[in-house]
């Protein structure tokens, strides 16, 4: 397997819940699909939580080849959780055009956060 692509990104937790506040779930789903909001759902929709969500779809779409120049929907880049809260990548329409296109076989990701930013890190790997 060969690293296709990273991508990183930082993003102020305040800067994210204002824009929630201000345009209230319309907002939320245009950036989320159904089953990142019900894994939200159960953490009350804290926006620390979002926040490093949609971080990390801007880190996926960084590590895709193409994936910063090509118009992709928030929602074809999902991130969700397995049991234990790793979070992992599931992708759709353009951007799993993208990932097909590329030999993509996974992206892996990884988020954190402070009391004040959300910040993450993806790795597009290509197979061999």
């Amino acid at each position: 397997m060969n690293i296709a692509g990273i991508g990183i990104d930082i993003l102020e937790i305040d800067r994210f819940k204002d824009a929630y506040e201000k345009s209230g779930e319309p907002f939320l789903e245009r950036i989320f699909t159904a089953a990142e909001l019900k894994g939200a759902d159960g953490k009350n929709k804290n926006p620390m939580h979002l926040a490093g969500k949609f971080s990390a779809k801007e880190a996926v779409k960084k590590a895709l080849p193409d994936g910063a120049v090509i118009g992709l929907k928030w929602t074809d880049i999902e991130i969700l959780n397995y049991e234990d809260g790793k979070p992992y990548v599931c992708l759709h329409g353009r951007a799993r055009d993208v990932a097909d296109k590329h030999k993509i076989a996974k992206i892996l990701v990884s988020i954190t956060h402070s009391e004040r930013n959300a910040a993450a890190n993806a790795i597009a790997v290509s197979g061999v």
